[in-house]
Formats: structure tokens, C-alpha cells, sequence
């Protein structure tokens, strides 16, 4: 889905045409939004399609080598309960799963 925007934005209308057949001013303005594209972000999606939401509970009241509660104790806490959001959903996921994993081996020692 890409690459037809980059082609657009570089002013190339035939999406079919070979790589060898561009000119060097073509090539070059590829090269250039590849590497320096500088565009406004205009807003979001709807709330259907948000991948996180912001707020929780605040990192430093929590253990990072145990994911316990320093508040509660024997409280270990995972994933989205936290204030942390990552900037898209794969980041998000991770996070959940590797505190989720170190939570759940903390608790049960």
C-alpha cells in the first residue's frame, strides 16, 4: 500500500512502468521521500481502530525487575493496567507479553 503513495507523491502516474524506465529526476525523487518525507499528520482514526489508550497505573509504583505492586504486595501487575502506550499496537503487544510473562514467573516464586 506504500508504494503507490510514494509514486503518487513523486509525481509518477504509471504504477506499471519499470524501474528502468524511470529517469534519474524520478529515481532521485523517490530516494528523497524515502528517506526525507516531511508531511502533516492531520488527525486519527475513530475509536474502533485505536490500537491503545493512555493512563493506568503509574510505572514508578511498580517493581521493574518483578512487575509487583510497591503499593500492594503480592500484586503483580501486566500489559495495559500500566501507564505505558507504545506508538502502535505491536509495541503495545509486546510490552503485555513480556510483562505479563515476567508478573506471572515473579508470582509464582
Amino acid at each position: 500500500r506504500l508504494i503507490p503513495v510514494v509514486l503518487a507523491e513523486a509525481g509518477i502516474d504509471d504504477k506499471k512502468r519499470p524501474v528502468s524506465g524511470l529517469s534519474l529526476k524520478e529515481i532521485n525523487s523517490i530516494a528523497r521521500i524515502l528517506t526525507d518525507w516531511r508531511f502533516t499528520i492531520r488527525g486519527t482514526k475513530s475509536w474502533p481502530s485505536a490500537q491503545v489508550t493512555a493512563g493506568g497505573v503509574d510505572t514508578k509504583e511498580i517493581d521493574p525487575e518483578t512487575m509487583e505492586s510497591k503499593l500492594v504486595s503480592d500484586l503483580y501487575l501486566a500489559g495495559e493496567i500500566m501507564d505505558i502506550d507504545g506508538l502502535c499496537g505491536g509495541f503495545n503487544l509486546q510490552w503485555a507479553w513480556t510483562t505479563g510473562y515476567l508478573a506471572g514467573q515473579s508470582a509464582a516464586w
